[in-house]
């Protein structure tokens, strides 16, 4: 007996339109450029990334929704060409900034992202999309990234059905639908042809701030797209207990590394 197939990338639709972590606009990432330019660049969570990458330095490399270039800069010093694309135009400029901090002339920067028309842009040997696949449809991101990339492809997704440890989630009193974990990836690649590669990063720090109070209300503000006064003077109670009491910073986050030959 045969059991019917599960159509993974409707689910995944269905489950992304149901979850409260709703991707953030261009103008959202806009706002945030310098804080993730500080944030990101030199930071261990790179090496990690291109540390996993087969790579021989004749490559060109398309970056999507490739931020303030943590990635597109280091890649641009050991390939022939990245070419960065990101929906934020405020990210891209930081990157060109960075770029020129570095000395770096081998980035082509274009104002699209994943819902855009790819079909102009220059052959590619890689593509590479770091912490940046938060789309409505995986099963078309991921079609875009084979069909464009010669050689190979490798991505990162947040492991786990949060951006916010569950545990201050709890204790604030916020009730989530959690968003697609990342097991869905590697299923539809399988589905397609692909025999995907699956390892993990784990970064030094979660994705909310906790410098100081402010910082870890607006962070977590920002992550669930608003909370309530209630929530945030929970919020404030959670920080001054835990994080000033007990110096319970929020959990590290893990990112699943996904890579794949493109190469059928």
């Amino acid at each position: 007996m045969f059991l019917e197939p599960i159509d993974f990338a409707k689910m995944y639709r269905e489950h992304k339109a149901c979850t409260d972590f709703k991707g953030k606009t261009s103008s959202d990432w806009d706002e945030k450029s310098k804080d993730m330019a500080a944030s990101t660049i030199d930071s261990p969570y790179v090496n990690d990334f291109i540390s996993r990458m087969d790579i021989t330095g004749d490559e060109v490399i398309l970056d999507i929704g490739c931020g303030p270039g943590a990635l597109s800069i280091p890649l641009a010093k050991r390939v022939k060409e990245v070419i960065a694309i990101d929906f934020s135009a405020q990210m891209l400029a930081e990157l060109e900034t960075y770029a020129a901090r570095e000395g770096v002339t081998n980035i082509k920067t274009i104002h699209i992202g994943w819902d855009d028309d790819w079909s102009e842009l220059p052959p590619i040997d890689i593509a590479v999309a770091s912490r940046s696949m938060e789309v409505s449809d995986a099963a078309q991101a991921l079609g875009k990234m084979s069909a464009h990339a010669r050689r190979a492809c490798y991505l990162t997704y947040k492991v786990g059905g949060s951006f916010v440890d569950m545990e201050i989630l709890n204790y604030i009193g916020k009730k989530i639908i959690t968003k697609p974990d990342y097991w869905y990836l590697p299923i539809l690649l399988y589905q397609n042809g692909y025999l995907p590669t699956i390892d993990y990063i784990t970064t030094g720090r979660g994705s909310i701030r906790s410098g100081n109070v402010e910082e870890f209300v607006e962070s977590l503000t920002w992550s669930l797209g608003g909370i309530e006064e209630e929530q945030r003077i929970q919020a404030i109670e959670y920080y001054e207990r835990f994080i000033l009491g007990e110096n319970r910073h929020p959990k590290p986050m893990q990112w699943a590394f996904i890579g794949w030959d493109t190469k059928k």
